[in-house]
């Protein structure tokens, strides 16, 4: 009996010593993560990025991080074969865009609700990457940047044509058609923007002027599908933008130039007067000039979004938000994929990527306390002020006005006919008003 006793006890304190060391080995296991990100040619971002990476696997010796760099086109696509494949090969990070709903709706993208620390962000990220009109209404998007949309324009030209921009850098509507026409009777396209491998460019000369005048709130519903078409204001904006069309607006490349191509002819190229463009304009732009970077001593003007008489948001940008990041329902590996992210959303972070792709950040961040040393920005390649200018012209330009965030809620059919309509068919010239606003509204979101 003694005997029997005693060999049991040995035995849980045997138990009681190994259970500890299995545990910490558990801890310590050796994970690899494979993430996979958009910006392969946007340098200033994958130095962020990278620098991220790099810092969790110092504070977490156990873990790998592999990072494989794509254009946006190709990474979707490969999701797609792989989740498809029932996450054969997928990785446990991706780069996610908002409005790409159909990733949450086959259940591929894992909530993050509990996994970041949302006090870190900028409030405006809470309506980003949530569905509750389709259902959905859980977190799925970490946002590391916010974007702006602008219109830039190349002073060298207006100078040559005469064009004179107002004290108050806003053109009211009718005086930027006429901008548009003198540049286009001049030889030069009325702005860079193009259509070769992203759906959503020629959109913009349709939202700006219904933003513009609807206001951020309303404008969300128009653009997401949740309101009629058929209003006076809808018209306006898509009457503006044929008027726009019609006096020489695009390229003549504007179905075929891509994304990277756009941005040369601005900056370089600088074959068009002007260029509507979000705050990640830094990140092709704003790298070396032999990558097909913009001379850092070319420095282009800003301008508000024309004005019309009966708009209500004549003082407002509209502010959007880029690529961002999802854990794949396929990972192996989700809480240690989920607890990176967290990582990231670091008022440090925020501050890096504001300081080296000069793009806001959706954390936030003390720039007293958080912001990068030079040595730091010396030793990732980066040289402090080389920008500032840009800086300077955006504050004076911008510094004043009101920011109206909205998110991408968009049903598929719907943004299906957004694409068809909006930055194919109006801006090619293949349809009409009357077409697409009945195409629109058929498609309407439940």
């Amino acid at each position: 009996m003694f005997k029997r006793l005693f060999v049991g006890l040995i035995l849980l304190i045997i138990v009681a010593i190994v259970a500890p060391i299995g545990s910490l080995a558990t801890a310590q296991e050796e994970v690899t993560i494979q993430w996979w990100s958009h910006w392969a040619n946007e340098p200033a971002k994958k130095l962020v990025i990278e620098r991220i990476a790099a810092d969790y696997e110092d504070e977490h010796p156990n873990v790998t991080i592999e990072i494989t760099w794509w254009d946006k086109n190709p990474l979707r696509d490969a999701i797609r074969s792989s989740m498809l494949a029932g996450g054969d090969g997928a990785p446990d990070l991706t780069t996610f865009d908002s409005e790409v709903t159909e990733w949450v709706q086959a259940g591929w993208l894992l909530p993050l609700d509990d996994a970041l620390p949302w006090d870190n962000f900028d409030p405006a990220v809470m309506i980003d990457g949530t569905y509750p009109n389709l259902g959905f209404p859980e977190h799925y998007k970490f946002d590391i940047s916010t974007t702006i949309v602008m219109i830039f324009y190349n002073p060298e030209i207006f100078a040559e044509l005469g064009i004179e921009v107002p004290e108050d850098n806003q053109f009211t509507s009718e005086e930027f058609v006429d901008v548009v026409q003198t540049c286009s009777d001049a030889g030069y396209a009325g702005v860079a923007d193009a259509i070769g491998n992203r759906p959503y460019v020629g959109v913009w000369t349709a939202q700006l002027p219904l933003f513009t005048l609807v206001g951020g709130e309303e404008f969300s519903d128009y653009d997401n599908g949740l309101a009629s078409w058929d209003t006076p204001a809808a018209r306006q904006a898509l009457e503006y933008s044929v008027e726009l069309r019609d006096a020489g607006l695009y390229p003549d490349s504007f179905s075929t130039m891509t994304i990277d191509e756009m941005h040369v002819y601005f900056h370089t190229q600088r074959e068009s007067c002007m260029f509507i463009i979000p705050t990640w304009y830094t990140g092709r732009a704003f790298k070396p000039v032999d990558e097909g970077g913009q001379d850092p001593d070319w420095h282009f003007g800003m301008l508000k979004y024309p004005s019309f008489e009966n708009g209500v948001a004549n003082d407002s940008l509209w502010l959007t938000f880029e690529s961002g990041y999802a854990v794949l329902s396929s990972s192996e590996h989700p809480d240690v994929a989920k607890d990176i992210l967290a990582f990231a959303a670091q008022p440090q972070y925020g501050a890096l990527w504001t300081a080296v792709t000069n793009i806001p950040s959706s954390i936030k961040y003390d720039i007293a306390t958080d912001w990068p040393s030079e040595e730091l920005l010396n030793e990732m390649g980066v040289e402090p002020g080389k920008w500032d200018w840009y800086w300077e012209e955006y504050n004076e330009v911008y510094g004043d006005m009101t920011l109206e965030p909205t998110a991408r809620l968009r049903c598929g059919d719907f943004d299906a006919a957004v694409v068809e309509m909006l930055n194919e068919g109006l801006p090619l010239g293949l349809v009409g008003v009357d077409d697409a606003i009945m195409i629109l509204n058929e498609s309407l979101c439940e």
